[in-house]
């Protein structure tokens, strides 16, 4: 079951954020935007519309607000300048790709993450929540902002609703077996002498 992070967690990653431009954005991308981490490494440079004011690839089309605005800028800033010539269309560059065409990888981003009391996964997990917290727990209103499986929407409603919704219930209705009778009890000795 995904649980907030604590404020310290959130404090820390917030300093870590505030000396490191491809922290920082990586940060906007997955805790506001709640980006699965793979999605973030994936973004294309054209995907930050400035112009338009949007975050838009594929599936993800999210207004772009002010912190995300600030981060790309500056992180895209420090991309030209340590890599002026480079034709490698991703947002997101490391030494290797840069004389590439494929996106960071896994291993390019883990490090960013290594010394934080928080992982990217967690981090995404922290933003869903927040939104659940924020509209009333809704599943069906994450499954639409997020892009989730119903099933995935309900996980994160758990964390505020404990107690299952109608459609787990019938589900444990139709899966209920009979009650067992004691073995001194008959069926008919149960029902009650009217």
């Amino acid at each position: 079951m995904p649980t907030p992070l604590s404020p310290e967690a959130i404090q820390t990653l917030a300093a870590a954020a505030e000396g490191d431009p491809a922290l920082k954005l990586l940060v906007a991308l997955i805790g506001i935007h709640a980006l699965y981490p793979h999605q973030a490494r994936a973004l294309p440079l054209a995907a930050v519309d400035f112009t338009g004011g949007r975050l838009v690839h594929g599936n993800i089309d999210h207004p772009l607000d002010a912190f995300t605005r600030q981060a790309a800028a500056d992180y895209i800033q420090l991309r030209h300048s340590r890599w002026p010539y480079t034709r490698n269309p991703h947002l997101f560059l490391s030494s290797q790709t840069a004389h590439s065409r494929t996106p960071v990888t896994i291993g390019w981003m883990q490090p960013l993450f290594k010394d934080l009391p928080v992982t990217a996964q967690r981090l995404r997990e922290d933003r869903i929540l927040e939104e659940a917290a924020v509209t009333g727990a809704d599943p069906q209103h994450l499954c639409a902002v997020f892009n989730i499986t119903p099933d995935t929407g309900l996980r994160y409603t758990r964390t505020f609703h404990p107690t299952p919704c109608p459609t787990e219930t019938r589900r444990a209705r139709r899966n209920r077996q009979p009650p067992r009778l004691h073995p001194t009890t008959s069926a008919s000795s149960s029902t009650p002498n009217r």
